[in-house]
Protein backbone atom coordinates (compact mmCIF):
# COMPACT_ATOMS: atom_id res chain seq x y z
CA UNK A 1 0.00 0.00 0.00
CA UNK A 2 1.37 3.44 -1.00
CA UNK A 3 0.79 6.31 1.40
CA UNK A 4 0.59 9.74 -0.22
CA UNK A 5 1.74 12.55 2.04
CA UNK A 6 0.38 15.95 1.14
CA UNK A 7 3.22 18.49 1.12
CA UNK A 8 2.90 21.70 3.03
CA UNK A 9 3.55 24.48 0.47
CA UNK A 10 4.80 26.94 3.08
CA UNK A 11 7.12 24.41 4.70
CA UNK A 12 8.90 24.06 1.37
CA UNK A 13 9.65 27.80 1.38
CA UNK A 14 12.62 29.31 3.17
CA UNK A 15 12.50 32.90 4.45
CA UNK A 16 15.51 34.92 5.60
CA UNK A 17 14.68 37.58 8.21
CA UNK A 18 17.24 40.42 8.36
CA UNK A 19 16.82 42.70 11.38
CA UNK A 20 19.53 44.25 13.55
CA UNK A 21 17.41 44.61 16.72
CA UNK A 22 17.48 41.22 18.56
CA UNK A 23 14.00 41.32 20.11
CA UNK A 24 12.33 42.43 16.90
CA UNK A 25 14.29 39.83 14.93
CA UNK A 26 13.08 37.09 17.25
CA UNK A 27 9.46 38.26 17.08
CA UNK A 28 9.51 38.41 13.29
CA UNK A 29 11.11 34.99 13.01
CA UNK A 30 8.49 33.43 15.29
CA UNK A 31 5.63 35.05 13.36
CA UNK A 32 6.90 33.79 10.01
CA UNK A 33 7.85 30.36 11.35
CA UNK A 34 4.44 30.08 13.00
CA UNK A 35 2.87 30.41 9.56
CA UNK A 36 4.71 27.30 8.41
CA UNK A 37 7.80 28.70 6.71
CA UNK A 38 11.38 27.60 7.36
CA UNK A 39 13.17 30.63 8.82
CA UNK A 40 16.77 31.76 9.09
CA UNK A 41 17.78 35.08 10.68
CA UNK A 42 20.61 37.55 10.19
CA UNK A 43 21.55 40.71 12.10
CA UNK A 44 23.24 42.64 9.29
CA UNK A 45 23.92 42.65 5.56
CA UNK A 46 27.17 40.69 5.80
CA UNK A 47 25.54 37.87 7.80
CA UNK A 48 22.59 37.92 5.41
CA UNK A 49 24.80 37.52 2.32
CA UNK A 50 26.53 34.54 3.91
CA UNK A 51 23.13 32.98 4.68
CA UNK A 52 21.90 33.62 1.15
CA UNK A 53 24.84 31.72 -0.32
CA UNK A 54 24.26 28.79 2.04
CA UNK A 55 20.49 28.39 2.06
CA UNK A 56 19.25 30.12 -1.13
CA UNK A 57 16.05 31.68 0.34
CA UNK A 58 12.77 31.99 -1.50
CA UNK A 59 12.01 35.31 0.21
CA UNK A 60 13.62 37.84 2.52
CA UNK A 61 12.17 40.19 5.13
CA UNK A 62 14.61 43.10 5.32
CA UNK A 63 14.87 46.02 7.70
CA UNK A 64 16.40 49.04 5.92
CA UNK A 65 18.34 50.49 8.83
CA UNK A 66 20.82 47.75 9.73
CA UNK A 67 23.44 49.75 11.62
CA UNK A 68 27.03 50.19 10.36
CA UNK A 69 27.70 48.86 6.87
CA UNK A 70 25.34 48.27 3.94
CA UNK A 71 21.67 49.06 4.55
CA UNK A 72 18.64 47.03 3.55
CA UNK A 73 18.41 48.62 0.10
CA UNK A 74 22.03 47.73 -0.60
CA UNK A 75 21.43 44.18 0.58
CA UNK A 76 18.31 43.69 -1.53
CA UNK A 77 20.08 45.00 -4.62
CA UNK A 78 23.05 42.66 -4.11
CA UNK A 79 20.82 39.63 -3.53
CA UNK A 80 18.52 40.27 -6.49
CA UNK A 81 21.53 40.60 -8.81
CA UNK A 82 22.53 37.08 -7.80
CA UNK A 83 18.99 35.69 -7.56
CA UNK A 84 16.35 37.91 -9.25
CA UNK A 85 13.58 35.49 -8.28
CA UNK A 86 14.00 36.06 -4.51
CA UNK A 87 10.94 37.77 -3.03
CA UNK A 88 11.69 40.89 -0.99
CA UNK A 89 9.62 42.45 1.80
CA UNK A 90 11.10 45.64 3.23
CA UNK A 91 9.95 46.08 6.84
CA UNK A 92 11.05 49.43 8.20
CA UNK A 93 10.30 52.56 10.19
CA UNK A 94 11.15 54.83 7.24
CA UNK A 95 8.06 56.36 5.58
CA UNK A 96 9.56 55.73 2.14
CA UNK A 97 12.95 55.27 0.40
CA UNK A 98 13.66 59.02 0.28
CA UNK A 99 14.55 58.93 3.98
CA UNK A 100 17.14 56.28 3.18
CA UNK A 101 18.69 58.45 0.48
CA UNK A 102 16.98 56.57 -2.35
CA UNK A 103 14.19 57.34 -4.81
CA UNK A 104 10.84 55.61 -5.31
CA UNK A 105 12.21 53.36 -8.07
CA UNK A 106 14.42 51.63 -5.49
CA UNK A 107 11.48 49.45 -4.47
CA UNK A 108 10.63 47.26 -7.45
CA UNK A 109 7.05 46.58 -8.45
CA UNK A 110 7.26 42.95 -7.30
CA UNK A 111 8.63 43.91 -3.87
CA UNK A 112 6.66 44.83 -0.75
CA UNK A 113 7.32 47.81 1.54
CA UNK A 114 5.75 47.74 4.98
CA UNK A 115 6.08 50.32 7.74
CA UNK A 116 6.42 48.73 11.16
CA UNK A 117 4.03 51.25 12.68
CA UNK A 118 1.41 50.51 10.02
CA UNK A 119 0.98 46.78 10.62
CA UNK A 120 -0.75 45.29 13.64
CA UNK A 121 -0.20 41.55 13.39
CA UNK A 122 2.26 39.00 12.09
CA UNK A 123 -0.44 37.82 9.72
CA UNK A 124 -0.05 41.02 7.68
CA UNK A 125 3.65 40.31 7.26
CA UNK A 126 2.94 36.74 6.21
CA UNK A 127 0.42 37.97 3.65
CA UNK A 128 3.06 40.28 2.19
CA UNK A 129 5.51 37.37 1.95
CA UNK A 130 2.88 35.33 0.13
CA UNK A 131 2.30 38.26 -2.23
CA UNK A 132 5.96 38.59 -3.24
CA UNK A 133 6.32 34.83 -3.62
CA UNK A 134 3.40 34.74 -6.02
CA UNK A 135 4.23 38.07 -7.72
CA UNK A 136 0.89 39.52 -6.59
CA UNK A 137 2.06 42.67 -4.86
CA UNK A 138 -0.68 45.32 -4.70
CA UNK A 139 -0.85 48.80 -3.14
CA UNK A 140 -1.89 47.09 0.08
CA UNK A 141 1.72 45.99 0.46
CA UNK A 142 3.33 49.25 -0.69
CA UNK A 143 3.17 51.61 2.28
CA UNK A 144 5.87 53.73 0.62
CA UNK A 145 3.22 54.85 -1.87
CA UNK A 146 0.52 55.73 0.68
CA UNK A 147 -0.73 59.28 0.36
CA UNK A 148 -0.91 59.71 4.14
CA UNK A 149 2.75 58.89 4.82
CA UNK A 150 4.81 61.74 6.37
CA UNK A 151 6.01 64.40 3.92
CA UNK A 152 4.42 62.50 1.03
CA UNK A 153 4.03 65.69 -1.03
CA UNK A 154 7.75 66.50 -0.98
CA UNK A 155 10.09 65.37 -3.75
CA UNK A 156 13.42 63.61 -3.22
CA UNK A 157 15.29 66.89 -3.81
CA UNK A 158 13.06 68.71 -1.34
CA UNK A 159 13.59 66.03 1.31
CA UNK A 160 17.36 66.29 0.84
CA UNK A 161 17.21 70.08 1.11
CA UNK A 162 15.03 69.90 4.22
CA UNK A 163 17.54 67.53 5.80
CA UNK A 164 20.35 70.02 5.14
CA UNK A 165 18.26 72.78 6.73
CA UNK A 166 17.71 70.54 9.75
CA UNK A 167 21.48 70.02 9.95
CA UNK A 168 21.88 73.78 10.34
CA UNK A 169 23.26 74.53 6.89
CA UNK A 170 22.84 78.08 5.55
CA UNK A 171 21.35 78.75 2.13
CA UNK A 172 24.85 79.47 0.80
CA UNK A 173 26.16 76.17 2.16
CA UNK A 174 23.20 74.25 0.72
CA UNK A 175 23.76 75.91 -2.65
CA UNK A 176 27.43 74.90 -2.61
CA UNK A 177 26.62 71.32 -1.63
CA UNK A 178 23.93 70.98 -4.29
CA UNK A 179 25.88 72.80 -6.99
CA UNK A 180 23.21 75.45 -7.47
CA UNK A 181 22.59 79.11 -6.59
CA UNK A 182 21.39 80.73 -3.38
CA UNK A 183 18.35 82.04 -5.29
CA UNK A 184 17.48 78.49 -6.37
CA UNK A 185 17.75 77.29 -2.77
CA UNK A 186 15.51 80.12 -1.59
CA UNK A 187 12.92 79.11 -4.19
CA UNK A 188 13.17 75.47 -3.13
CA UNK A 189 12.66 76.39 0.53
CA UNK A 190 9.65 78.53 -0.30
CA UNK A 191 8.03 75.55 -2.03
CA UNK A 192 8.88 73.28 0.90
CA UNK A 193 7.32 75.69 3.38
CA UNK A 194 4.17 75.91 1.26
CA UNK A 195 3.84 72.11 1.06
CA UNK A 196 4.31 71.83 4.84
CA UNK A 197 1.80 74.67 5.33
CA UNK A 198 4.41 76.86 7.01
CA UNK A 199 4.11 80.61 6.47
CA UNK A 200 7.30 81.54 4.53
CA UNK A 201 6.91 85.09 5.84
CA UNK A 202 6.53 83.98 9.43
CA UNK A 203 8.99 84.71 12.23
CA UNK A 204 11.30 81.80 11.40
CA UNK A 205 9.99 79.20 8.92
CA UNK A 206 13.35 77.40 8.87
CA UNK A 207 13.08 76.67 12.59
CA UNK A 208 9.53 75.34 12.21
CA UNK A 209 10.51 73.17 9.23
CA UNK A 210 13.50 71.85 11.17
CA UNK A 211 11.27 71.01 14.13
CA UNK A 212 8.89 69.11 11.85
CA UNK A 213 11.76 67.13 10.36
CA UNK A 214 13.32 66.25 13.72
CA UNK A 215 9.90 65.26 15.07
CA UNK A 216 9.54 62.76 12.25
CA UNK A 217 13.06 61.41 12.73
CA UNK A 218 12.42 61.12 16.47
CA UNK A 219 9.29 59.05 15.83
CA UNK A 220 11.25 56.77 13.52
CA UNK A 221 14.11 56.32 15.99
CA UNK A 222 11.75 55.77 18.94
CA UNK A 223 9.95 52.92 17.17
CA UNK A 224 13.27 51.45 16.09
Amino acid sequence: MITVVKADFKALRHVLVVENEPLMRDLLAKAVEGAGFVVTTAANAADAMRSVKVMDPDAMVIDIELGPGPNGFDLAEAVTVLSPEVGVVFLTNLPDPRFGGKDAATVKKNQAYLRKTAINTGAELVEAIEAVLRDRVTKQYRHDLASNRPFSALSQRQINTLQLVAEGKTNAQIAALRGTTVRAVEGMLTRIFEVLEIDPKGSNPRVEATARYHQLRSQVETVA
